[in-house]
């Protein structure tokens, strides 16, 4: 399944969110992260993020079945989601 991961933490916070993301999904800007998991996958990085959750943390986890139904439309100088591994 596609998941797309924003998070919103304070600055000491983000290297332990990014850290854990990373293992898991691309890194495509500063707190946003995508990539396709397995339900085990996305349960377990759920699961780490709960471990790790502070009161003021804020992240937003967002599914999608099938990768193909996301559109994605790139505006400004950035990079192709996905682009980074080909």
């Amino acid at each position: 399944m596609f998941v797309l991961v924003t998070y919103d933490v304070s600055a000491e916070r983000t290297r332990i969110y990014r850290k854990l993301l990373r293992r898991y999904l691309e890194h495509i800007q500063n707190s946003v992260f995508h990539g396709e998991l397995t339900e085990g996958q996305l349960a377990t990085v759920k699961g780490e993020i709960r471990d790790e959750l502070e009161p003021d943390d804020s992240l937003y986890v967002f599914t999608a079945e099938i990768a193909a139904s996301v559109d994605c439309t790139v505006l400004g100088d950035a990079e192709e989601p996905g682009s980074r591994f080909t």
